[in-house]
């Protein structure tokens, strides 16, 4: 069963698979009268009601699993993939936002707007110090980018000791506030769980002085009102942001309006080529589940 997604293309992809009967409820309500007769959910969400007896496959649509049991499912002998390695967007979304910030094409943008020609300078990210914080799939996208324009790139994650092909200088979480004060721009790629929630804290943000942070992970890896706080009063120069601690983000938050910042909403991995990939992501790891073949991306 394919939970009611929003992205194009991800029905007809996953239904043109051969082997699989898909059934694509519209709604909620659908799902929950499908569920009990599906042996493999594919979504991005999760409700304690989807974990019923038959259920052997969850394959998510994200990277981030955060949103899922692993205890209960592993109890229950329920196999949990991830979509880890399909988001290429989400570098080029990262680096996107960074470049907006740097060259200050939101302030140009807001200028344009009243008709003001503001020519100035701008940064450059060609040769910057930058921490990328997550190695994963999508961070090892970034640096891969990022090492062709002569930037000095400071890699932070949980597993230090992995060799990164584009990343020299590879140190460990406890290090992260260290390498904040060499940089100008922190990018955050690392998946949320419990000892990442809220590990860029005022103390990393301080540490970054007055530079710029992106944000394509998960809002609650960032202390966001700390964050606000040091934007607000300019200790903080900018930030990108895809993701946020309430999402969508409320009406009433304060990075609406801030002139230094820019929100985008949760899109980054969004892309044309997005089905195609979690189509073929699924067909093999439906091989894996017949027997065939190794899982990818199995979390449990």
């Amino acid at each position: 069963m394919l939970h009611p997604v929003d992205l194009p293309g991800v029905p007809a992809a996953l239904g043109a698979i051969r082997g699989i009967d898909l059934v694509s409820p519209s709604d909620e309500a659908g799902v929950m009268q499908a569920i009990g007769s599906c042996p493999v959910l594919v979504t991005r969400r999760w409700r304690e009601a989807y974990l019923h007896p038959g259920l052997r496959w969850v394959q998510a649509m994200s990277a981030g699993y955060e949103q899922f049991p692993i205890n209960a499912l592993e109890e229950a002998g329920v196999t949990l993939c991830t979509a880890s390695g399909l988001h290429a967007s989400v570098a080029e979304h990262a680096i996107g936002l960074l470049l907006t910030l740097t060259r200050d094409i939101n302030g140009s943008m807001s200028s344009a707007r009243v008709q003001r020609w503001n020519p100035h300078d701008a940064a450059e990210v060609s040769e910057m110090t930058i921490v990328i914080l997550g190695l994963g799939a999508i961070g090892q996208a970034i640096a891969h980018r990022l090492s062709t324009w002569g930037c000095r790139l400071i890699g932070v994650t949980r597993s230090p000791e992995a060799r990164r092909p584009h990343v020299a200088d590879v140190r460990p979480l406890s290090r992260l506030t260290e390498a904040c004060r060499e940089a100008s721009a922190l990018l955050v790629a690392i998946a949320l769980t419990p000892d990442t929630r809220g590990l860029v804290s005022g103390h990393e943000l301080d540490a970054l002085g007055g530079g710029w942070v992106v944000n394509v992970s998960r809002g609650g890896v960032l202390d966001e009102a700390a964050m606000v706080a040091r934007l607000a009063d300019g200790r903080l120069r900018g930030a990108g942001l895809d993701v946020f601690a309430r999402e969508p983000l409320p009406a009433d938050s304060p990075l609406w309006k801030l002139p230094n910042v820019v929100c985008t909403p949760h899109m980054a991995g969004m892309s044309p080529r997005y089905a195609s990939r979690l189509a073929g992501l699924v067909a093999h790891n439906l091989r894996a589940f017949q027997g065939h073949a190794p899982w990818r991306n199995r979390v449990c």
